[in-house]
This record gives C-alpha cells, sequence and structure tokens, in this order.
C-alpha cells in the first residue's frame, strides 16, 4: 500500500470512528478493525476495510437510520461500498442468534450474529482499537472447539452458497469462486496451526501439501482470480476440494486455547 492510501486509510478509519461515536455516545462501548486494512497485503483498489462495533444495548430502528444517514455523509461512496461494520452486543460476542447488525455493500440491515471467533483471532494478530478498551477484556476465551466449530461453520457457508442455494447470486461469480479456494485454504491452515495467516501465506501453505491436488485453482485464485473466467474454477473441481479440506479437518492436530492479546490501540 502506497504512502498515499495509508494516509487515506487512517483518514478514513478516523471518520468512521468519530462518526459512530457521535451517533451512538455511551452505546458505543468500543470499535476494532481487523483483516488486511493495517497490513502491507492490503489492496487499494480491491480490499475491504473490515470493523467490529461493540455496542453496550442492542441498536433501534432510529440507530440504524442515523447511522446510515451519517455513514453516507462522512465516507466516501467508493469506500462505503467496501466497508464491513459489524455490530456486536457486549457480553454476548461470541453468542449465536443475538441482535447483531452488520453494515456491508453500503447497507445496514439487522442479520444476527454467528457467534463468529475468527474475526477476533484476525484483531488480535494484526488489528488495532480505534475506540474503547482492548478487545481481551470483552471476548471470552477462545477455546479450541469454539474455534473448530466456526471453522466448520465458515465450511458449511461454502458449501451451501456454491452447492446448495438454489438463488445463489454468487455461485457462477469468478471473484467467489476464487474467494472460496482462498478460504478454504485458510480454514485449513487455521485448523492445523490455531492462527491465522494471510490469503497468499495461507495458499501457499495449502498448495504445497494438504491442497496440492488443487494446485491449479489455488495458483489461479491468488493471481487476481476475480479477473478470471468462473469456468475456470469448475463447481466439480471446488466440490472435491471442499470435500478433501472437510476430510482434513478431522484429521488436523489440536492446539490450545487462544485469547485476544496481541492488539495493537489506536496511538
Amino acid at each position: 500500500m502506497s504512502k498515499e492510501h495509508a494516509i487515506l486509510v487512517e483518514s478514513t478509519l478516523q471518520v468512521i470512528a468519530d462518526t459512530l461515536r457521535s451517533v451512538l455516545e455511551h452505546n458505543l462501548v468500543a470499535l476494532y478493525t481487523y483483516g488486511s486494512v493495517l497490513t502491507p497485503s492490503f489492496d487499494s483498489e480491491r480490499s475491504d476495510i473490515d470493523c467490529i462495533a461493540v455496542t453496550m444495548r442492542p441498536l433501534s430502528d432510529a440507530d440504524l437510520d442515523r447511522i446510515r444517514e451519517s455513514l453516507k455523509a462522512a465516507i466516501d461512496a467508493t469506500w462505503a461500498k467496501r466497508l464491513q461494520i459489524s455490530f456486536l452486543i457486549k457480553g454476548q460476542i461470541l453468542v449465536s442468534d443475538t441482535a447483531a447488525c452488520l453494515y456491508q455493500f453500503g447497507t445496514l440491515s439487522r442479520t444476527g450474529s454467528d457467534g463468529n471467533p475468527i474475526i477476533w483471532l484476525d484483531h488480535s494478530q494484526r488489528g488495532r482499537v480505534l475506540f474503547g478498551p482492548a478487545a481481551k477484556s470483552l471476548v471470552p476465551t477462545i477455546s479450541k472447539e469454539i474455534l473448530r466449530e466456526a471453522l466448520v461453520r465458515e465450511l458449511g457457508y461454502l458449501r451451501e452458497e456454491l452447492f446448495e442455494k438454489p438463488d445463489s447470486q454468487w455461485r457462477n461469480v469468478a471473484s467467489y469462486r476464487a474467494y472460496a479456494v482462498l478460504t478454504m485454504c485458510r480454514i485449513l491452515y487455521t485448523a492445523a496451526k490455531g492462527i491465522l495467516a494471510t490469503k497468499p501465506e495461507a495458499a501457499e501453505w495449502a498448495r504445497l501439501d494438504p491442497l496440492s491436488d488443487f494446485t491449479d485453482e489455488i495458483q489461479l485464485a491468488a493471481r487476481r482470480g476475480e479477473h478470471a473466467d468462473a469456468n475456470q474454477f469448475s463447481l466439480s473441481r471446488l466440490r472435491e476440494m471442499i470435500d478433501v479440506v472437510t476430510d482434513h479437518m478431522s484429521n488436523v492436530g489440536t492446539w490450545g486455547p487462544t485469547t485476544v492479546e496481541k492488539e495493537t490501540d489506536r496511538p
């Protein structure tokens, strides 16, 4: 990421923090980033800005309206389409079926939560506190069982979107198929090691051993797969790959409990 884009990203993060603090006031407990936004692998043309907002109580309809209007006014439209904010409730962060909300593709809606611990593990490795206390004060210990269940669930989401959902809007999109390939690499990497890796790191690791039979698909996905034709990631090959990953998931080693510790506070 160039210095110019780094400055732009920092400015955008500050605007997001200031906007949510202004709108939610005392209901906003904390705001965190995670994902590639703060790493050298961030692509200013295509990478997302991923955030987690923790609130004291569920968002009201009025809160949602104010957030929508304020973010629309404050954030450049190009960034808004690539901004994702998960709104979670304090004390229910790893609990499924809670009243969570999601801002994605410029739209804010009530989605519920699956209690995903993966975003918190990601935050602990390379995220930042934009507002509030360190995440370790809010997030329970992420045990190997909790993490494994989440990885299996993520694999299930891919299987559903690619093969089971009759009205899937993503199944025949090349960029989604590339995303699925790289996500399977990351799922397997995390299952084996208990930590997260960037997509390129996970892809390189996976193609050398556990997924060596899918080297062509992995390399294509890693080389900007969104520019490829969807047919280059055939559904039959993706089905084979997801079955192999599922089998590996039942045979990988175990690791000790992990906690959200290695985070960085905003200076």
